[in-house]
C-alpha cells in the first residue's frame, strides 16, 4: 500500500493532539508551579472537558465540510495553547491553556479519521489505520524520552515552545495535501448515526480508555516513585509505547486475520493481565519487560478501535468517530478524578488493579458487537 501524504499529515496532526495532552504528565514533577495531585487532575480534566465538547460538531462538519481545512485551522489554536502553557506563571493560566488545548485538539480525530476512511477501503483500511495510529505510540515514546531530557536540561517550559512551533509547521503542511471529497458534502440534515454497534463501541471504549488514561497520565510519577530515577522512569514510560511502533505497523495483519471484534477482545484481556503485573512487580528489568509487552498489545488495540469505527460508520464515519470519541475521551474527565480519589485514600497498587478491571470489563463488552470483519 502506498504511504500517501494524507496519512503523513493526518498522523502529524493526531500526534500533536495526543502529545499535547500528555506533556503535562511528564513536565508536572519539574514545574516551578509545584502542582498538587488535585491541581494535576484538574488540568487533565479541563483538557478532556474541552476535548469532548467539540466531538459531535467536529464529526458532523468532517462529514459535510473540508476535513483538510478543519485539521489545518485547529492546529493554530492548539499551538497557541501550548505556548500559553509554557509561559504560564501561575496554575490558573495552566488551567486556561489546558481547556483551550482540549477545545482545539478535539477536532483532530474525527476529521483525520474521516480522511483515512474515505481514502482506503477493504483490507487496505486496517493497514492504513496502522500507519495513521503510529502517531499514538510515537508521541508517548517521545514524551518518555525527549521531554524529560529537554525539561532537565532546558527547563520545563521548552517542550511546550517546541511543540507550538511544530504545530504551526503541521498547519501549513496540511494545506498542501490533496484530501478526498466527503461524500456527504452539501447534504442537509443532522447527519449522525447511533445504533447498537455504536453504543457498544462507546461503552466498551469508555472502559478501556478510562484505564488507558489512568496509566498514561499517572505511570510516569509511579515509575519515578518506585525507581527514584528520572531516566529509568522515562525509559519505563516510553516502553509503554516504544514496542507499540512495530505492533502498530503490523496491527492491520492481526485485524485482518482475527477480525476486529476478536482482536479487541483477545488483546484487551491480555492487556488487563499485564496491568496486574505492574501492580505486583517492581524490579526494573521486570517492569521494562511488562511495559514493553503492554506497549506492543496496546497499540494493536487502538488501530482496531479506529477500524471498527470506520466499518460501523461507513459514509458517516466522521460523525460516528465524533460520537464514540465523545464517550472514549469523556473517560479523560472522570479517570483523573477517580485516580486522585484512589490515590488520596489508598495507593498505586489499588489504582492499577482498578485499571485492570476496567480493561477486562471492556473486553467482555465487545461480545455483543456485530461487525462485518
Amino acid at each position: 500500500m502506498k504511504l500517501r501524504r494524507n496519512i503523513i499529515f493526518s498522523a502529524l496532526a493526531f500526534f500533536m493532539g495526543y502529545l499535547a495532552r500528555i506533556t503535562w504528565s511528564v513536565t508536572s514533577p519539574y514545574s516551578s508551579l509545584r502542582p498538587t495531585v488535585a491541581e494535576d487532575s484538574l488540568i487533565f480534566t479541563l483538557f478532556f472537558l474541552g476535548y469532548v465538547i467539540v466531538q459531535i460538531p467536529a464529526g458532523i462538519l468532517a462529514d459535510m465540510k473540508s476535513a483538510k481545512l478543519i485539521t489545518s485551522l485547529v492546529l493554530l489554536p492548539l499551538s497557541l495553547s501550548l505556548f500559553l502553557s509554557g509561559m504560564a506563571n501561575n496554575i490558573e493560566l495552566e488551567y486556561i491553556a489546558s481547556l483551550i488545548m482540549g477545545l482545539s485538539a478535539g477536532w483532530i480525530y474525527p476529521a483525520t479519521l474521516k480522511v483515512i476512511s474515505e481514502t482506503y477501503k477493504g483490507r487496505e483500511l486496517a493497514i492504513a489505520m496502522g500507519y495513521y495510529s503510529l502517531a499514538w505510540p510515537l508521541s508517548i515514546t517521545i514524551a518518555g524520552l525527549a521531554i524529560p531530557y529537554l525539561t532537565i536540561n532546558l527547563g520545563w517550559r521548552w517542550p511546550y515552545y517546541i511543540l507550538a512551533a511544530l504545530g504551526i509547521v503541521g498547519a501549513i503542511g496540511t494545506l498542501t495535501v490533496s484530501y478526498p471529497s466527503n461524500n456527504l458534502k452539501g447534504k442537509s440534515g443532522f447527519i449522525i448515526k447511533f445504533n447498537r454497534d455504536v453504543t457498544i463501541l462507546s461503552f466498551s471504549g469508555f472502559l478501556f480508555f478510562s484505564s488507558y488514561w489512568i496509566i498514561t497520565l499517572y505511570s510516569y510519577k509511579y515509575f519515578l516513585l518506585i525507581f527514584n530515577n528520572p531516566y529509568l522512569a522515562g525509559i519505563s514510560y516510553s516502553l509503554l509505547a516504544l514496542t507499540g511502533i512495530p505492533s502498530t505497523l503490523i496491527s492491520g495483519r492481526f485485524i485482518n486475520r482475527l477480525g476486529v471484534k476478536r482482536t479487541l477482545m483477545v488483546f484487551e484481556l491480555a492487556y488487563g493481565i499485564l496491568i496486574v503485573g505492574i501492580a505486583f512487580l517492581h524490579e526494573p528489568l521486570v517492569v521494562f519487560v511488562i511495559a514493553s509487552l503492554m506497549g506492543f498489545i496496546r497499540f494493536v488495540i487502538t488501530p482496531a478501535n479506529s477500524t471498527a469505527v470506520s466499518l460501523v460508520g461507513g459514509n458517516k464515519s466522521g460523525s460516528v468517530a465524533g460520537t464514540v470519541n465523545l464517550f472514549w475521551q469523556s473517560s479523560g474527565i472522570s479517570s483523573p478524578v477517580l485516580a486522585s480519589i484512589i490515590l488520596g485514600y489508598s495507593n498505586y497498587f489499588v489504582l492499577w488493579l482498578f485499571s485492570a478491571l476496567l480493561v477486562i470489563g471492556s473486553a467482555i463488552g465487545y461480545i455483543s458487537l456485530k461487525i462485518k470483519n
